[in-house]
């Protein structure tokens, strides 16, 4: 299980400095195109920047409201480069039933995965310097949880109904939890 799970979680890494990439590739792109396109003084001004494929339809979207947004050919977003309310940035992207949400608040980064219905099915995040994996089930509830807090590193497992199956903390695993 530990090896699967390090596999899975380097993938997961290999993964998001491609999107890291992609996303810096694609804002210098925009940059570029956007200083062609001013003026003498070099300043374009405006409140939406629309930029549209040769059909004539927007593929991207960019204003103050909602940042900057990639659109698919019938004009829904699949990828959104914005802020929140309190200016923390994120970026969302979104699939055919699901989205992976990185974003950036007080507390840390965070990395979240969801499933059908915009359930939570899986959340990486550091959190004032603790890193933590908590994976979910179809009905939205904990059932695995992998932490590091106050340097141990912490594991819990729940079984179908909720109930912690198992669980290991910092010196070694407690094994199955009482009824």
């Amino acid at each position: 299980m530990p090896a699967t799970l390090a596999t899975r979680l380097a993938a997961l890494e290999r993964a998001h400095r491609r999107l890291q990439r992609l996303v810096g590739a694609l804002v210098l792109a925009l940059l570029a195109t956007a200083l062609l396109a001013a003026g003498d003084d070099g300043v374009i001004e405006g409140r939406t920047l629309k930029l549209m494929d040769a059909a004539g339809k927007v593929r991207i979207l960019a204003n103050a409201a909602s940042g900057l947004s990639f659109l698919d050919d019938g004009g829904a977003p699949r990828a959104i480069l914005g802020q929140d309310a309190a200016g923390m940035p994120g970026l969302v992207l979104y699939g055919a039933s699901s989205r992976a949400i990185l974003n950036v608040n007080h507390d840390g980064p965070a990395l979240a995965f969801t499933g059908p219905r915009g359930a939570l099915r899986a959340l990486l995040a550091v959190v004032r310097g603790d890193p933590a994996l908590v994976l979910y089930a179809d009905d939205d509830r904990e059932r695995a949880q992998f932490s590091v807090r106050a340097g141990a590193g912490q594991a819990s497992l729940a079984s179908a109904t909720g109930a912690i199956a198992w669980r290991a903390s910092g010196g070694g695993a407690e094994g199955p939890a009482p009824p």
